[in-house]
């Protein structure tokens, strides 16, 4: 027999409250265990999370009895931003963004994100009803830990000597802020060919159990989770457990961090360049990968792009990837997010979602503007010996060193090496294959890359009136590294 238990709760957040805090934790009480709990929120004031000022935006999301600690709160139920008003979890269902489960006696907590509140504040309402039953629910179905095995350790049978692989390393389901499901973005990645993807959904794993549901072995399902912060967003790829969110200072992100770690786990800042948004904590972190390149070429990748290159001539060694962003379904002629545009390539030892990340972490990875587009691969040879992408090479000082980098594609278009933020070498590129040799001095690094104008017919959609159609990237590498 249930018994409906129902609380409203009601408050005020003033600029005071978010200057104190970036979340405000609600708590509730629910006397008995429940088979359902039904939670929804409205607030005053309410404009998009595109806006900046002129009202409020405040998201919410669910923890239960287990708790709420940071980093990584046991109780945590999910997240879905601002996306959404309201959320149903059940003990074998949930909506998308939270997760099914037990359901039991005990206090929980509804998390409020203060993005952005405006100078008058803003009046909440939280309404709350729960089917109270009588006992526990028994759960049945497949535990997440399972889940998290199956998606971590999953791998084709056959291993390679060595083998390029393409994929996607960010995008979104309506388990965050998109309006796809996994099967629509399932089936637009195979359509593309890529071979791989991480389905980075904002703050929440609940994507995980579909995904491992509709594994059919023809693509390679990286575990991912964009960790969507007030202040920067970064990827995490290779687990299934929920990683923390909720944090201010360089200090929290970096908790977060080794606590991705800790479970095996690779960490990616996301986007860092105006619009991304902006990485805000600094770069003295133990991260594994940039992205440098989001989306389409003109859209503010030049100043990822120079932001690299600074970093690089400071001695740091981290590898960079790209990410489309691609909230599915894009609508064709307005969004300008499109799976695999752009495109990593990433150059395994075996066809694995392990090899994939121990790719990455190489620096064995290069990036080009589509899944058909080109693919670029650099060696350096010094009189001390050779090194690969993402390699360090011995040198000596002032010594010259001879550089070969491999073109796939690109017939037409400009080679570039780049040495210490310059460029050293430049080639037109005269047939769908190229190995060219040079032969330059570095002291920090070399990268190449290819660049050349851009046909209007090529523009992305929504493209500012009178953008620049000169010198747009169609190609990157890591770089070799001078040590």
């Amino acid at each position: 027999m249930s018994d409906l238990h129902k609380i409203t709760l009601s408050g005020h957040l003033t600029q005071a409250d978010k200057a104190a805090s970036d979340y405000g934790y609600i708590p509730f009480d629910l006397p008995g265990p429940a088979q359902r709990l039904s939670i929804r929120y409205s607030y005053s004031a309410v404009m998009s999370s595109d806006r900046v000022e002129g009202g409020n935006v405040i998201d919410i999301g669910l923890f239960d009895p287990a708790g709420a600690d940071f980093p990584g709160g046991a109780g945590f139920r999910g997240w879905s931003g601002s996306a959404r008003s309201e959320f149903t979890l059940t003990p074998t269902d949930a909506t998308p963004g939270y997760l099914p489960g037990p359901l039991p006696a005990g206090r929980y907590q509804v998390i409020l994100g203060l993005y952005r509140i405006w100078p008058a504040g803003a009046d909440y309402e939280i309404h709350i009803e729960a089917e109270l039953n009588d006992q526990e629910s028994d759960f049945s179905e497949k535990s997440d830990s399972s889940i998290r095995e199956n998606l971590s350790n999953q791998r084709q049978s056959v291993s390679v000597v060595s083998e390029w692989l393409r994929g996607d390393l960010q995008s979104h389901t309506f388990h965050s802020d998109a309006k796809g499901s996994p099967q629509q973005l399932l089936d637009k990645a195979k359509g593309l060919g890529l071979d791989f993807l991480a389905v980075t959904d904002h703050n929440n794993t609940s994507h995980h159990r579909p995904l491992a549901a509709l594994d059919d072995g023809s693509l390679l399902l990286i575990p991912g989770q964009e960790v969507t912060t007030y202040y920067g967003h970064m990827n995490v790829w290779g687990t299934g457990h929920w990683c923390d969110f909720r944090c201010r200072t360089a200090e929290d992100i970096r908790a977060i961090i080794e606590l991705a770690h800790s479970y095996g786990a690779l960490c990616s800042i996301n986007h860092p360049k105006q619009g991304g948004p902006a990485w805000e904590y600094g770069f003295d972190l133990p991260v594994d990968a940039l992205e440098v390149w989001q989306g389409p070429w003109p859209y503010r990748n030049t100043e990822s792009l120079a932001l690299w290159d600074r970093l690089l001539a400071d001695g740091w060694r981290v590898p960079v990837v790209g990410g489309s962003d691609y909230h599915c379904p894009a609508a064709e002629d307005t969004n300008i997010l499109r799976l695999g545009q752009p495109t990593t390539w990433v150059r395994v030892s075996e066809r694995s979602v392990a090899g994939v990340l121990a790719g990455i972490q190489r620096g064995r990875v290069c990036i080009s503007a589509s899944p058909d587009g080109l693919r670029l691969d650099i060696q350096g040879r010094s009189m001390k010996g050779d090194a690969e992408m993402g390699g360090v090479l011995p040198i000596s000082s002032g010594e010259t060193v001879e550089m070969t980098t491999t073109v796939q594609g690109g017939s037409g278009l400009l080679l570039r090496l780049i040495v210490d933020g310059a460029v050293a070498f430049e080639q037109l590129i005269d047939s769908t294959e190229v190995v060219s040799t040079a032969s330059v001095q570095p002291r920090h690094y070399i990268r190449a890359e290819v660049v050349g104008d851009c046909p209007p017919e090529l523009l992305p959609p929504q493209a500012p009136a009178g953008i620049d159609l000169r010198d747009w990237r169609w190609a990157l590498t890591n770089p070799i590294y001078c040590g």
